[in-house]
């Protein structure tokens, strides 16, 4: 019953998912496959109508289906995954990988080639050129070159929507949710992959903290304003003889609207962004500028860490937890390994900061954001498959019900339980001696964010100091980002140009700030890109976002 209850409330909040929210070779046509893994063309039926009529012999397709399967299909996946002489003893008997096999009744076979969440790794290039893919692929087709139209023209992947008896459950949400239906389908309302779907409640997983033990010392309230982060920064160089008043890792300035917290006074963020429903690009704004400038002072004034160019997230978390940085740019996870390490300290307090605003009173606007939807660590049926029923309801599975609970927390009475309705981590994932990162302990265990699922929740795992200072970085991002789009083949060469341009925006907005290269150059810095073909890219990006508006 508290099962019900539970899942009757998830049922309800997927009603409510909105957009708000851790690959190229020679393509051939499979001989191997059977009369019915054949569906390499996209479909050009729009998601949501009738799929052709199902043969009632296939076991695959039979309305009473239930788990597991036979057991005697086995299925090939382009992944590498932790071998069980690797794995903590108390794993043993409870590995994700081993029970997923069980509960669905197939076999896997990895065969490493993984592809990167974010781009075409060299790995599935040359998987792909092989011209020998496994059954399921797992790849970012969005930032695949001529995106999930060209891996499906291309003889890579299949359209599913002829498909859809074989996956139900996933079909029904789709269909029962038009905004995730329309962010994981093509313009023309194809489907191609089982989505890596977020919780558009935990959109926001990186943040700026500050040492609050530092704020008491002065006497300081927590900053808000720019001016206010100023003082404070100041401060704790000047009083405090803190070596790194900010710290943060220099990519951050460019991925995922990382700093978009702290650019957000100047209503501007890196990369692309919307006001209203037209798409500008950060560099070519005014307020950008403004941006560079007064983050170029901080750093002359030895506000910002003099190590910004170098510094990666280890190095970040060990200056903040050592007391080296009184603020400092993190993800969640690294804010909790801060926390862990100085337990003995009864005078360690961490603050989480909203984004930073121009006047007192002003509501944050711009955060970290991640799209609920992204392409990354999604799957897709290749068209080599020889049992599309059986590699479709394998994937399908982390749709269901029972399957949503197990993908999400692993196996109920062994990693957690109901408290009071709500699935609840047990100690063996919180506080494991053995494995004590509580997140590394849960991916043994459940498979919450890196495969194809629509996640319940990918923190609950997390303490509840470090939960609380998330909640700070939440702020208006969903109406400012760029969402996940597709372009044609036409666009495609276009949309490449952008990674020329980007290299250059890093290398130019990176040395300003550093002292590098005189503000005076910014002009220069516009012309260049400009002459690189930013405006071009603008307006394929303008052209995209107007046919996912009309989806």
């Amino acid at each position: 019953m508290k099962g019900q209850k539970f899942w009757a409330v998830i049922l309800s909040l997927v009603l409510l998912v909105s957009c708000l929210a851790g690959c190229g070779g020679d393509g051939q046509e499979s001989s191997k496959g059977t009369e019915s893994s054949k569906g390499t063309e996209s479909s050009k039926d729009t998601a949501g109508e009738e799929s052709q009529a199902a043969d009632p012999s296939d076991p695959y397709a039979a309305e009473d289906f239930t788990y597991p399967m036979d057991g005697t299909v086995t299925l090939s996946i382009n992944m590498t995954v932790t071998e069980k002489a690797e794995l903590p003893k108390w794993v043993e008997g409870h590995y994700f990988w081993d029970v997923v096999q069980e509960k669905t009744g197939v076999g896997l076979e990895f065969i490493g080639s993984a592809s990167s969440p974010q781009e075409t790794s060299e790995a599935f290039s040359l998987l792909l050129t092989s011209g020998e893919y496994p059954d399921i692929m797992q790849a970012n087709w969005i930032t695949f070159k001529g995106g999930p139209s060209a891996a499906i023209n291309d003889g890579y992947i299949i359209a599913l929507n002829d498909y859809k008896q074989y996956f139900p459950a996933l079909a029904s949400w789709l269909e029962s949710d038009p905004e995730a239906n329309k962010n994981v389908s093509m313009d023309d309302g194809t489907w191609y992959c089982f989505p890596n779907y977020g919780n558009d409640r935990e959109t926001s997983g990186t943040g700026f903290v500050v040492r609050q033990d530092f704020l008491d010392q002065l006497g300081e309230d927590v900053p808000e304003t720019v001016e206010d982060w100023y003082n404070v920064l100041t401060r704790f160089k000047n009083e405090l003889n803190i070596s790194a008043p900010l710290t943060f890792e220099s990519r951050w300035l460019f991925l995922e609207y990382a700093t978009a917290g702290l650019s957000s006074p100047w209503g501007v963020c890196y990369p692309f962004y919307m006001d209203g429903d037209t798409v500008k690009f950060g560099p070519t704004e005014e307020g950008y500028k403004e941006f560079v400038t007064e983050m170029t002072k901080w750093y002359a004034e030895g506000l910002i860490d003099k190590d910004l160019a170098a510094v990666d997230k280890s190095t970040v978390q060990s200056k903040f937890a050592s007391g080296e940085a009184g603020i400092a740019l993190q993800q969640i996870r690294n804010i909790q390994n801060c926390i862990i390490a100085n337990e003995a300290d009864p005078n360690y307090k961490v603050t989480g900061l909203h984004s930073v605003v121009m006047n007192e009173g002003d509501e944050p606007q711009m955060s970290h954001y991640n799209n609920p939807f992204n392409g990354g660590c999604s799957t897709s049926i290749s068209t080599q498959c020889e049992n599309i029923g059986a590699a479709a309801r394998f994937l399908d599975y982390a749709y269901t019900e029972e399957g949503s609970l197990f993908y999400s927390y692993g196996e109920e009475g062994f990693s957690w339980d109901y408290v009071d309705g709500t699935p609840t981590f047990k100690e063996i994932v919180t506080n494991n001696a053995e494995t004590p990162d509580a997140q590394a302990a849960r991916y043994f265990v459940a498979q919450f964010a890196n495969f194809s699922l629509h996640a319940l929740d990918t923190r609950s795992h997390m303490g509840e100091e470090v939960l609380t200072i998330q909640t700070a970085f939440e702020a208006n991002m969903a109406d400012y980002a760029y969402p996940t789009v597709t372009y044609t083949e036409e666009e495609v060469d276009t949309v490449s140009d952008w990674n020329d341009i980007d290299t250059t925006c890093r290398e130019r907005i990176l040395g300003f700030i550093l002292g590098n290269e005189d503000l005076s150059n910014w002009d220069s810095f516009i012309a260049e890109i400009e002459s690189m073909g930013i405006q071009d890219v603008l307006a394929v990006r303008q052209a995209a976002y107007n046919r996912y508006k009309a989806r």
